[in-house]
């Protein structure tokens, strides 16, 4: 593995929301009537029902799990992955500053790639759990490494995958 991000997922921003166009396209074509509907947002009625489908099938953690790894993902997946051509955003193809901290990855010997940010410590240190996840750490470890990335140390994988949280100006 080159990257920790080639772990993640082949599937760029466009081609996810392509994925996501088909199931939209059935959903509404089941429920066109509500598709355009100005009083809501069909998307959010669709995500709605979602978390009631994790209810009802008995996913794990119910729709709070569900909600609460969705948009984990979400955020692990948009760091792995520039928005727009080369280039956009910031100088490297890097998004413009928006946290006071950084979730940073990279494998045995690489440089360190940023996969989210953010202003609150915890939250940004939970960006880095798929990864870690990827990396063979156990999902029990994950909550005291969330605390020892908290206070800045840096967390290595047997395989070399290192994993930290920094201040933006740390770089």
């Amino acid at each position: 593995m080159d990257s920790i991000a080639l772990n993640w997922s082949d599937k760029t921003t466009p081609d996810r929301a392509d994925r996501a166009r088909k199931a939209w396209a059935l959903y509404g074509g089941e429920y066109a009537d509500g598709i355009g509907d100005p009083t809501g947002n069909p998307v959010e009625d669709l995500i709605a029902d979602l978390l009631h489908l994790a209810n009802t099938d008995e996913h794990p953690g119910g729709a709070p799990g569900v909600m609460s790894r969705a948009v984990r993902n979400y955020e692990a997946e948009l760091a792995s992955w520039p928005a727009g051509p080369a280039g956009a955003g910031g100088e490297g193809g890097e998004p413009e500053a928006a946290g006071r901290y950084l979730a940073q990855a990279r494998g045995a010997n690489a440089v360190w790639l940023t996969v989210g940010q953010g202003d609150d410590r915890r939250t940004v240190a939970e960006l880095l759990w798929k990864a870690m996840q990827e990396a063979e750490f156990r999902f029990s470890e994950l909550a005291a490494h969330t605390e020892d990335l908290m206070k800045g140390y840096v967390i290595a994988s047997n395989d070399g995958f290192e994993f930290r949280v920094i201040e933006r100006d740390e770089r």
